[in-house]
This record gives C-alpha cells, sequence and structure tokens, in this order.
C-alpha cells in the first residue's frame, strides 16, 4: 500500500518548524553529552578528534570462516576497543558490524585532544598485536588486521530521529574527512588528517608518522592548498601483528 502522501508532507513540515527551532542557536559544548541530556534535532559543537577503526576485508574474513569463529573474533576484539574509548575518556558513537566510531577531547585543549587519539591508536594496535591475535591464534581462529582513519576538527553533534529511534551522530567535515582516510588506507595503515599532525608538533607523537602527501580523495572547496595525509606507524615493539616498530 502506498504512504499517505498527505500525513508525510505533514509530518515534514512540522519537523522543518521543529529543526529550523533548535538549530537556530548552536552552543559550544565543554563535555559529551548523554543521548538523553539532548532533544531531538539538537546540536551542540565541539573541537573534537574522530577516529573510525574497521577490520580489513571482513567480507572475505566471514565468508571462509564459520559463524562461531566470527562471531567469537568480534565479540573478543570489538568489546576490547570499545573499552579503550572509555579508558581515553571518548564517546562511543556506534559500531557498523566489523568497525567502530569514537570521538575524543571534548573540552579538552587542542594539544591534549590531539595526544589522546594518537595514544588511543596507539593503544588499540597495542592490543590487536598482543592480546586479541595471540588469543584468535590459541583458539584455531583467523587473525586479523585493521585499519583507521582519524581527523581533528569541530564537529556538530546532534541528536537525529524520532522519538523511538534516535542517536547521537557526528556531522562535519572532519567525520566525512576521517572516514574517506580509513576507506583509502590499506592492511595495517592508519591514516591521520593534517589537523591531527599539526596540532601534535610539540607532543613527539609527530615522530611516528609518514608524510604520505596529497590526499586524493577530499579536496578542500574553501582552499586551494592540499590537504595531506600521513600514516601512523607503530610506536613500540608489538603494536602490529608482525611486531615491527
Amino acid at each position: 500500500m502506498l504512504p499517505d502522501s498527505d500525513e508525510i508532507e505533514e509530518r515534514v513540515q512540522d519537523r522543518v518548524e521543529t529543526v529550523e527551532e533548535r538549530l537556530d542557536h548552536i552552543p559550544s559544548g565543554y563535555k559529551m553529552p548523554d543521548l538523553e541530556d539532548m532533544t531531538i534535532s539538537s546540536a551542540k559543537k565541539f573541537d573534537l578528534g574522530i577516529v573510525f577503526i574497521d577490520i580489513n576485508d571482513f567480507t572475505a574474513y566471514s565468508s571462509r570462516n564459520d559463524e562461531w569463529d566470527v562471531l567469537f573474533m568480534l565479540n573478543v576484539f570489538l568489546p576490547e576497543i570499545m573499552e579503550a574509548v572509555r579508558n581515553h575518556d571518548g564517546y562511543f558513537e556506534k559500531n557498523t558490524g566489523d568497525g567502530i566510531l569514537a570521538y575524543f577531547g571534548a573540552g579538552d585543549s587542542d594539544e591534549d585532544a590531539v595526544e589522546t587519539v594518537f595514544d588511543y591508536v596507539a593503544t588499540v594496535k597495542y592490543i590487536l598485536a598482543n592480546h586479541v591475535n595471540p588469543v584468535l591464534e590459541e583458539k584455531g581462529v583467523e587473525t586479523i588486521s585493521i585499519s583507521a582513519g582519524a581527523t581533528y576538527g569541530t564537529t556538530h553533534i546532534s541528536r537525529v530521529g524520532v522519538h523511538s529511534l534516535n542517536r547521537l551522530s557526528a556531522v562535519s567535515a572532519s567525520a566525512n574527512i576521517a572516514s574517506k582516510l580509513e576507506s583509502a588506507s590499506g592492511k595495517n595503515e592508519y591514516y591521520f588528517g593534517e589537523g591531527l599532525v599539526k596540532h601534535a608538533e610539540d607532543s613527539g607523537w609527530t615522530e611516528y608518522v609518514n608524510d604520505l602527501g596529497q590526499f586524493e580523495d577530499y579536496v578542500w572547496t574553501s582552499s586551494d592548498d592540499p590537504y595531506h595525509h600521513y600514516n601512523f606507524k607503530g610506536v613500540w615493539t608489538g603494536t602490529e601483528t608482525s611486531n615491527l616498530t
């Protein structure tokens, strides 16, 4: 049965009025809100580090392993990297079945927020190489590799949806770039945007990044300057499955 067009139109127009009212003045935030702390269609502005982490070739992995092994791997790996989000005072938005999206640094200085992102990704790499993959191997389950995309910049967190179905969502160019960086990265590659590297210059973390040049998958519409991206390498022995620094 076709939907009632008049009913949909009325609902959309009512929603337009509500959204315009709630987005008229977007406040800056200093602490990531709980879902219940924000009304639906409202938003807050933050400077955040955004990290996408994904299991490489998950479709192929699922096709060549039985369901028990896939479920075992996911239930060992994903909860542990979610725990790492909490340990770094981050906010976990969602998992996509084989990866996660997390934010860091709400209310922190640029330098502190960026340092947290570097430390979080290094921690995830360490967890995978030294805890998750060894357990998978011990249980006879195929080991995994991951990739990541991370950026830093102004981000709007909005409560999107309807009363029965809604969640907090990141809306910004930074979030889009982080997603594109993750998609462009390969096995055991961790692509960071230039904002992260710029604010990390005094922290010592830039010792562990390689400049990959212009990121062709994203072009700034407001600037003729090329947007550079970087591969974040291992920090200490054991952050990669090959045990390379």
